[in-house]
């Protein structure tokens, strides 16, 4: 995780070189069938004459591989390696070297006859057999993730999370991705482990908790974060429980489910740190019996102390028994109703939101007028 981190802050730093770079990947798809098919006997006089489209086939691959292996090479010379990425950059080194030992250099841009092509066929033949090609396209596609990511971190200005042992959970001007011009958001938490998000319909709680799980995800890969700043605990398992469907190939509900899925958690907290959220947990069955289980697993889970939970629910019942969970922190996405009207503004908010809207909202789409007609 820290390791990427660092490979990809070298990458940002050599920005002005990966920037500029691209190749298609129909190229790389042509040179790989070729290394995969080259048979140096069969490149020779006869099939110049008699298998001309072959033989012309061979020639522009050839040409393909030695661009390619050219440009490459030259790439990975121009990298500034840092210390702080040792074993990385000793992995460019020795990539550097491979390609040193490729008749590319001293066939780039020149002309070529039949004999010193064969020649390079005949070379390159020893190092597709010994396997060195397949170590150099792993690399490859390592080297290509890698510059994907930090162009997509400095297009979106996105910034490395830090991690601390002090179990502190803060995120500053944390905001999601997908949206254009996306409301910011904060929490600063030191001494809660449970967030329960409560709120409107539409008032952005999904949105929210998943902002929140993608910086963790985000940050336990080692990637940089949609924030301002971000400092939180690691974990050693992360569980997203969104949209929770039954399960017909194990013959499970939807509530069997959801009591398979909180199991499946609690067993991995009796040795390891968890992040794990609950969208509207135990939706899938009645309002007293959602009651009764949401208060005793939000009070039960909240006890891992070096664990983290986030939950939403709209049951507004359980408000007092959860308020009292001094490791329980309540939040909501504020919504306002003016002149009859909603307005949202997804901000957080600390409390539990008590506004309902889904009658407005059944009558403002007219559905009591179309029932009734």
């Amino acid at each position: 995780m820290l390791n990427v981190q660092q490979i990809l802050k070298l990458f940002l730093e050599n920005f002005q070189i990966t920037d500029f770079y691209e190749i298609k990947e129909n190229r790389i798809s042509a040179i790989q069938k070729f290394l995969d098919e080259i048979d140096a006997s069969q490149y020779n006089y006869f099939t110049s004459i008699k298998y001309r489209e072959y033989f012309k086939e061979i020639n522009t691959n050839i040409s393909l591989f030695i661009d390619f292996f050219y440009h490459f090479g030259l790439l990975l010379r121009n990298f500034q390696k840092k210390e702080i990425c040792l074993k990385y950059s000793s992995e460019i080194d020795e990539m550097i070297v491979f390609i040193n030992s490729l008749p590319v250099n001293e066939s780039y841009n020149k002309e070529l006859d039949f004999k010193k092509r064969k020649d390079i066929l005949v070379r390159i033949t020893p190092a597709i057999e010994a396997g060195d090609f397949d170590l150099f396209w792993n690399f490859f596609s390592m080297f290509d993730v890698y510059c994907s990511i930090a162009k997509g971190i400095k297009l979106n200005n996105l910034i490395f999370p830090e991690f601390n042992v002090e179990n502190s959970f803060t995120i500053e001007n944390f905001y999601h991705l997908d949206l254009n011009n996306a409301v910011k958001n904060t929490l600063d938490i030191k001494d809660k482990n449970t967030f329960v998000f409560t709120g409107a319909n539409m008032s952005g709680k999904s949105t929210a908790m998943k902002s929140i799980s993608t910086i963790v995800l985000l940050a336990h890969l080692g990637v940089a974060v949609p924030a301002r700043y971000c400092s939180i605990p690691f974990y050693d398992r992360i569980f997203l429980y969104f949209s929770v469907n039954d399960n017909l190939k194990e013959g499970y509900s939807h509530f069997a489910q959801e009591i398979v899925n909180v199991k499946n958690v609690l067993l991995e907290l009796q040795s390891r740190n968890c992040f794990v959220v609950f969208d509207e947990i135990f939706s899938g069955t009645n309002i007293n019996d959602a009651s009764q289980i949401t208060v005793s697993t939000v009070n039960g889970l909240s006890k891992f102390k070096n664990s983290l939970f986030i939950f939403s629910t709209h049951l507004n019942l359980i408000e007092n028994h959860l308020a009292e969970n001094e490791n329980v922190l309540l939040l909501n996405l504020e919504c306002r109703l003016e002149n009859n009207d909603l307005l949202f503004t997804y901000k957080l908010k600390e409390g539990w939101s008590r506004l309902e809207i889904g009658k407005l909202l059944f009558d403002q789409y007219g559905l009591n007028e179309l029932l009734n007609s």
